[in-house]
């Protein structure tokens, strides 16, 4: 039943004289609309509301004098039936005796039948009645509203203790509701919460205050750590100054708090991001930006009341070309992600290269509801790529010069050197001498074309049998009288020209600086492999600069000898250090291998 529904009365007497009277007294007198059935039967009264399902009244009035059954036993009949609906008795044979029965059975109201004031004594009492039944008709639902929500609920009376609370209160707290009914507050509050909620109840309390009051508050469960939750409080209704007490409910918002934070930090992810960030709304007209973030700002010049509503396009200019634009709206079209650079202008109108990348953000339904920017500025990295691709280009001349122009007449003079030796029958050591400088700069120009050509470049890489790749590269070089022990099995996953060349310049460095007769041990380690020499060893001051281009303690070395060593060490993503060797020599250990 609303508060708009008919009201439905139920009226029984024996005088349907009186049933119509009284019917069209109420009608008149009611102030709201009423519909008065009538019955003469005690017992076809009840049967009417004990077996009809449909037949529900809000209020029964009955005369007390009727044949078979009186007032008081048609009561009686109807509560045996399990039927609380209001009962008055309205009896033309009243005396103090069914008075005081009536009362004590448990009637709603017991009236003499009279004139117009009885009448409207009787009206009077139904229309409290149907107040009752109309207000706890809407509190019912409000309070199966509450519960099925599941939010906590409590009443506090004037003392300021708990009146009322539901089972979701008691959950949240940990408390049964025995333990809390007829507790105060601080049964489940600090101080501090217990003084924020009556200074609230405070201001809905003050003449101009609030009908209501929002605010956040701890909950001290009975174990656990406190629980985070919003009261929504209100004051009972009251006439004059008579406070009754308040109500509240309560919602746990430990995880919204929660989920809050984690957006917040999010948030200032995104504003403090050192890329510029940008996300637009694709179903507003044109697709404007509703967020910039400071590097943005920063990168463009324009400020976000600049930026905001507006399509990114005004970051384009004179030079910038149209591909890339293309590029970025025909990935809108299709929904997917893109990345492009291009020409963009900043507020003061100098131009710079942007790195922008989109990306679709999907709601539930699977349809594009943001689109996601980023962009970094890019100009001085395409300005060092352009420098490098020049100087890149110029070390290719370069090399070509050392292979062609500066091998080829090179190779005349050791031609002629050779037969200059062969016309002349002495002084050979002069000769000799100038065809060791021939050989160390043939030497030097076989390094330097390594360095510049061979440090770089695509890794096709392969599984390399160590102990294969080691005796192969130790039979390339003049090994004189040393000797070669090979203690690993192990393979490598490597570039093999570049590792060969690795293993060959660590094998001739351990015979060209171990002495003739040195012992050269390649054996592996947990994160790679060794090769180690007991030769004199190298002294700990000089290691650090052994790697360093041009640095040889031998006359007659070009110093690119382990400066080739590092550069195909790191172009494999390895790592290579020197240290002593258990036997005193030099001892260098290539970690971060991928091997087997």
């Amino acid at each position: 039943m609303s508060a708009t529904d008919t009201f439905r009365l139920l009226h029984v007497d024996d005088d349907p004289a009186v049933l119509d009277l009284t019917s069209s007294f109420l009608d008149r007198e009611l102030g709201w609309e009423v519909t008065t059935l009538t019955e003469t039967s005690p017992e076809a009264a009840l049967s009417r509301v004990a077996d009809d399902a449909d037949a529900d009244v809000d209020c029964i009035i009955s005369d007390y004098d009727m044949p078979a059954m009186d007032g008081l036993a048609f009561f009686e009949a109807v509560r045996e039936h399990g039927i609380t609906t209001p009962f008055i008795l309205y009896t033309g044979k009243g005396s103090e005796e069914i008075a005081s029965r009536a009362l004590n059975a448990g009637v709603t109201g017991y009236f003499q039948k009279g004139g117009p004031d009885q009448q409207r004594r009787l009206a009077n009492r139904v229309e409290q009645v149907l107040d009752d039944r109309r207000t706890q008709a809407v509190a019912d639902r409000y309070s199966t509203v509450i519960e099925a929500l599941g939010y906590p609920v409590y009443v506090v009376d004037a003392d300021g203790r708990f009146e009322f609370v539901n089972e979701s209160f008691a959950e949240l707290t940990g408390y049964d509701r025995e333990t809390i009914i007829g507790s105060l507050p601080s049964l489940i509050k600090d101080d501090a919460a217990v003084e924020r909620a009556e200074s609230e109840l405070g201001g809905i309390l003050s003449a101009d205050g609030p009908d209501s009051s929002q605010f956040e508050v701890d909950i001290v469960p009975k174990e656990g750590d406190p629980i985070r939750c919003r009261d929504h409080m209100a004051a009972l209704p009251y006439d004059g100054e008579c406070f009754e007490g308040s109500v509240g409910i309560l919602r746990d918002v430990s995880a919204e708090r929660r989920r809050r934070r984690e957006l917040d930090y999010r948030t200032r992810a995104m504003d403090e991001a050192p890329t510029g960030i940008t996300m637009t709304d694709p179903s507003r007209a044109d697709n404007p930006m509703i967020y910039v973030n400071d590097a943005f700002v920063e990168m463009t010049g324009y400020d976000r009341e600049a930026a905001l509503d507006r399509n990114c396009r005004f970051l384009q200019g004179p030079d910038t070309d149209s591909e890339p634009v293309e590029t970025l709206n025909e990935a809108i079209e299709a929904g997917e992600p893109a990345t492009v650079t291009l020409r963009n202008y900043r507020r003061d109108g100098e131009p710079f290269w942007n790195r922008v990348s989109i990306a679709p953000l999907r709601d539930d339904d699977g349809e594009v509801a943001r689109w996601v920017g980023f962009q970094e500025d890019v100009t001085e990295y395409r300005r060092y790529r352009r420098r490098l691709e020049r100087q890149n280009e110029r070390l290719e001349r370069f090399a070509g010069v050392l292979s062609h122009d500066l091998r080829n007449p090179l190779t005349v003079a050791a031609g002629e050197l050779e037969l200059a030796k062969c016309a002349t029958e002495a002084g050979h050591e002069h000769l000799d001498a100038v065809a060791d400088a021939h050989a160390r700069i043939e030497a030097l120009i076989d390094d330097l074309l390594t360095l510049a050509r061979d440090t770089d470049g695509d890794m096709d890489r392969e599984a390399l049998s160590l102990p294969t790749m080691v005796t192969r590269c130790w039979s390339d070089i003049e090994t004189r009288d040393a000797t070669l022990r090979v203690e690993t099995e192990r393979t490598v996953n490597a570039e093999s020209r570049r590792f060969r060349r690795l293993l060959t310049n660590l094998l001739g460095n351990a015979v060209e600086h171990g002495g003739d007769d040195v012992v050269v041990t390649v054996g592996e380690t947990d994160g790679g492999f060794y090769v180690a020499d007991d030769g004199p060893g190298i002294p700990e001051s000089e290691r650090d600069r052994i790697f360093e281009a041009g640095y040889s303690t031998d006359e007659g070395g070009t110093g690119f000898g382990l400066e080739i060593v590092r550069e195909f060490v790191d172009v494999h993503g390895w790592t290579v250090d020197v240290t002593e060797s258990a036997d005193g020599g030099a001892r260098f250990d290539v970690r971060g291998v991928d091997a087997t």
